[in-house]
């Protein structure tokens, strides 16, 4: 048995995009996103709930942490998703974010077993104004990994109440793919306590895995807080959105019964992240769903 946490992440994102390049594309939940779209048909999403994971960001973020920032804000966006500091204080981006008139209402983290280095984090979190912190990555090859993952979300949920902070989980692909007779995610929706335990969804990566997020909303209605919003191309790969073939307008029409409150652009790569970053806000504000 192997168990990865968010360490492992780049590599496998990695592997992951130039695999999409030859898997294609699931047709679930998705269409052509552009041609025929009808912009402005149904309510918008609040200005004030479009942000961005700064891991799109994240070489941009390790020359300047202020102008990057500052072009996001800039560019319109309200809130940002943090993945690490980049040598700042908490204190420091506190006062940064509040300069820029930007929020972080989440960040991905690993989640200590230990429990002084939880409370460390969660002093963190509460420093930055962080309602969430969210575990960004975890996969194993049986289930009885994903169960204790379960218990230590739920011990790790209890603690954090108790400082005004929620533990999320965000998926990839792999959660769905069937193990033992059943799936990860399954795993963890069940053997989470909701009162302790939000996710995050990542809609990519469920319609990735050719699963249909209206299922995930339909099985458990409120769950899901936050949602990674990007685009995938024709061939499955990373796209930014505008480009690619996921109907958002379909899926987001479900966003109360998800629970979605807070809607963060994504994308894996980096080939333009200034670019992806411009191109997901100005969709998300015309989108109409």
């Amino acid at each position: 048995m192997r168990e990865f946490t968010n360490n492992d992440r780049r590599g496998f994102l990695r592997g992951a995009g130039a695999a999409a390049l030859a898997a294609g594309v699931s047709a679930v939940g998705a269409r052509t996103a552009v041609a025929g779209a009808e912009w402005g048909r149904g309510p918008h999403i609040p200005r004030s709930k479009i942000g961005i994971q700064l891991y799109t960001l994240r070489d941009m973020m390790s020359e300047s942490v202020a102008d990057t920032l500052s072009f996001l804000s800039e560019v319109g966006y309200s809130e940002v998703e943090f993945a690490g500091l980049y040598d700042y204080t908490p204190e420091q981006a506190r006062d940064l974010l509040r300069e820029l008139r930007l929020r972080s209402p989440a960040a991905h983290e690993d989640i200590p077993t230990e429990r002084d280095q939880l409370e460390q984090l969660l002093h963190r979190a509460r420093i930055l104004g962080q309602r969430w912190i969210v575990l960004p990555w975890f996969s194993a090859d049986d289930l009885a990994s994903y169960q204790r993952l379960a218990e230590r979300l739920n011990w790790a949920g209890d603690l954090a109440r108790r400082h005004g902070v929620r533990i999320g989980y965000h998926n990839h692909a792999h959660e769905f793919e069937t193990l033992e007779g059943k799936r990860p995610y399954d795993v963890l929706l069940e053997e989470t306590d909701r009162h302790l335990v939000d996710f995050e969804v990542d809609l990519y990566w469920v319609v990735k895995a050719g699963v249909d997020p209206l299922e995930l909303f339909e099985r458990a209605p409120r769950r899901f807080p936050l949602a990674h919003i990007k685009g995938m191309a024709q061939d499955g790969s990373f796209a930014d959105l505008g480009e690619g073939v996921i109907d958002y307008e379909r899926i987001l029409a479900e966003r109360t019964r998800a629970g979605i409150r807070h809607f963060f652009v994504e994308r894996d790569d980096q080939p333009h992240p200034r670019e992806t970053a411009r191109e997901g806000y100005h969709y998300l504000r015309r989108l109409g769903c």
